[in-house]
């Protein structure tokens, strides 16, 4: 019913139908009948069924009794046995007589082509026209206002009072309702409306104390005699060319002034010879691999056989030299 209650058919399709309604409790219990729909009517109030809102009513009747129920009083339950008997005592007792196959087949049938039944676009718009009827709060507030204000203008030319006084009792409902709302949005906005304002006038000030800043630096004039501020700079390394750069571009940077510094070419030649000296202590068997030359006087084979004069002392032309490396001066020493 939730879903039918505002489309074209919801009347023709619920008359005849059987629903089980809620009559309210015993011994705490809830207690249901079974009725038969007889009519759908409009009702003074207006209540929340399911999502949607509307104010349409049932006219039931269960035996000789009818009254007309509210929708939302009506159960998704089935029928008990319990429940179908004294309904259908009820309908006894009434002198009724209870509902014949062909009837139930046709609202069957009925209520098979309403399942599937295609919304077209003026069914569409009699639902839209429903929802807004009963429409607790409109989507726009300026929109309603100004349809009320038509309506009511064109009940002043047609002359009924009535229309009018209920138009403005609307008017002032919309007015007290977007008044409210209005204060709830504000409430929520006010502690960052506060929040932004204070930080806008600390900018200003800061932007006021720049400005006072700048235009006393404009008016001040260097003074050669008085000291200048300055910070220490530690030095480290100084023998890098590297370092030393660096350190003269930071003085610059600080104190201003051209200064210009050429690295020492000691410094490259110190690091080479010093990464050679490095390589050459870091390889243990190059350090031994050298050659040597020994001059050694070799007698001739002749000579060997007489003996030396004493008083004649050898020179160093009649004695053939050879170089020896240091593979030939181990074999002959015995150490190979």
């Amino acid at each position: 019913m939730e879903k039918w209650v505002h489309l074209p058919f919801f009347r023709e399709t619920c008359i005849g139908c059987f629903v089980r309604i809620g009559i309210g409790n015993h011994n705490g219990r809830p207690v249901y009948r079974i009725a038969e729909i007889l009519d759908v009517v409009e009702t003074a109030k207006v209540y929340q069924l399911g999502k949607t809102r509307t104010n349409k009513g049932l006219r039931l009747r269960h035996g000789q009794q009818e009254r007309v129920f509210r929708l939302e009083f009506v159960s998704n339950s089935e029928f008990t046995d319990s429940e179908f008997f004294k309904w259908k005592e009820a309908v006894m007792l009434a002198g009724l007589e209870l509902p014949t196959l062909d009837e139930i087949h046709k609202k069957q049938s009925a209520m098979q082509k309403a399942i599937q039944y295609n919304i077209k676009d003026k069914d569409i718009d009699h639902i839209i026209k429903e929802k807004t009827k009963f429409r607790k709060n409109p989507f726009n507030y300026a929109m309603k206002k100004t349809t009320l204000l038509k309506q009511k203008e064109m009940a002043e030319v047609q002359g009924d009072g009535d229309e009018t006084k209920r138009i403005n009792s609307q008017l002032d409902e919309l007015e007290e309702r977007a008044t409210h709302l209005d204060k709830q949005r504000q409430e929520n906005i006010a502690g960052i409306t506060y929040i932004n304002e204070r930080i806008k006038s600390h900018n200003l000030l800061k932007e006021e104390a720049c400005k006072e800043e700048w235009k006393v630096l404009r008016k001040t004039v260097a003074d050669p005699f008085t000291r200048r501020r300055c910070k220490p700079v530690l030095v480290s390394n100084a023998e890098d060319g590297e370092q030393t750069q660096r350190l003269l571009q930071e003085m610059d940077k600080r104190y201003g002034g051209n200064v210009s510094y050429d690295i020492p070419k000691g410094n490259k030649v110190n690091k080479t010879t010093k990464e050679t000296s490095d390589k050459e202590s870091s390889d243990l068997f190059d350090a031994h691999d050298f050659d040597i030359k020994l001059d050694l006087q070799m007698p001739s084979a002749e000579r060997s056989l007489v003996a030396p004069k004493a008083n004649t002392p050898t020179t160093s032309s009649d004695a053939p030299r050879r170089s020896l490396n240091l593979a030939d001066y181990k074999k002959r020493r015995g150490l190979i």
